[in-house]
């Protein structure tokens, strides 16, 4: 329960300084700037969104530590949520087979329908040849 209000926390907080970095301004656009030593090392003062972006960032990084070590006092390990995978018994072997042979024996039966309906239509083949040897034979005729 302490984790998943942790994770909700750290939510919550994550989007504040998303905002709160998106709300500020640039601070310097040229290279001198970037040399200065307060650009450098920030100015003491500091405005309330800077100071705000520092809590928030000094409470995002002690969230993900809490939220890890909870996390690991949690669950030891995670292939402990994993489910070993059932063992095969003899009969589940037997009848995996008998399936098996039952598949091929149609696979068989399928094969021979097929076979015998390609010899059917071979057979078929010339008796339909020998009938229209006759008609182009009449044509030819008729053509002369």
């Amino acid at each position: 329960m302490l984790y998943i209000l942790v994770l909700v926390l750290l939510v919550i907080v994550s989007v504040c300084l998303v905002g709160v970095v998106l709300l500020q301004s640039g601070k310097g656009n040229n290279l001198t700037n970037a040399f200065e030593s307060e650009a450098t090392f920030g100015n003491r003062s500091g405005d309330v969104l800077t100071k705000s972006t520092m809590v928030l960032a000094v409470s995002f990084i002690v969230l993900c530590l809490l939220a890890t070590i909870l996390y690991k006092q949690g669950t030891s390990s995670v292939f402990k949520t994993v489910a070993a995978p059932a063992r095969q018994t003899e009969s589940n072997m037997r009848s995996m087979a008998q399936q098996e042979a039952d598949e091929a024996a149609a696979a068989a039966a399928a094969a021979a329908a097929t076979a015998e309906e390609s010899s059917a239509a071979a057979e078929a083949t010339p008796e339909e040849t020998k009938d229209a040897a006759p008609a182009e034979e009449a044509a030819e005729k008729t053509a002369e």
